[in-house]
């Protein structure tokens, strides 16, 4: 007699616990390779998530703290944002690009001067539209008018790629150049 017939297991009953164990331990596993990539998918979240933060800071003092070198009229795409002289004075850079780390020589990120690395698996798209505003109206205007643009929505949509998996973070406002009179 063998030691499995003596204990009162049989070979069947040994294999079937074997599996069992198996399974369990597969089943472990999993959950655990399932943590690991959730969490560094948060990591890519958050990372995706301060980059677009980072853009819409850099549009915002483009407009608000540098009027004199760009100002207002430097907040648009590539190709917009056409003055009186037919100059296109928009410095942001349109469909997506890829991020890089440094924001170069004119400090602003999302421009044609950016520097540095890419990071890999990240790209942004910042997407600045004129709107119509019906009481100071502008050339953008169903009946267009003289004045200039003084509202625009800034869209950024940064996408990351997390394992087979596209995913995007997206910040939108809305700017505008109205002064406050006293």
């Amino acid at each position: 007699m063998n030691k499995a017939s003596e204990s009162g297991f049989s070979y069947i009953d040994v294999m079937i616990a074997m599996v069992i164990l198996m399974v369990g331990i597969l089943a472990l596993l999993s959950a655990i390779t399932m943590s690991v990539v959730q969490s560094r998918g948060q990591a890519e979240q958050l990372t995706a998530k301060q980059i677009a933060t980072t853009t819409m800071e850099s549009i915002m003092s483009v407009k608000e703290t540098d009027p004199a070198r760009m100002g207002w009229r430097a907040v648009g795409n590539v190709g917009s944002n056409v003055d009186e002289l037919g100059i296109a004075r928009g410095i942001f850079l349109t469909g997506a690009n890829n991020v890089l780390t440094d924001p170069g020589p004119d400090e602003v990120v999302g421009t044609a001067d950016d520097t540095g690395d890419p990071l890999k698996q990240f790209q942004r798209t910042v997407t600045i539209t004129d709107i119509c505003d019906p009481d100071r109206p502008s050339y953008n205007c169903p009946t267009p008018g003289t004045l200039p643009v003084r509202m625009r929505t800034v869209d950024i949509a940064v996408t990351y790629i997390m394992g087979q998996q596209v995913n995007t973070e997206r910040i939108q406002t809305i700017l505008t150049d109205y002064s406050v009179v006293q």
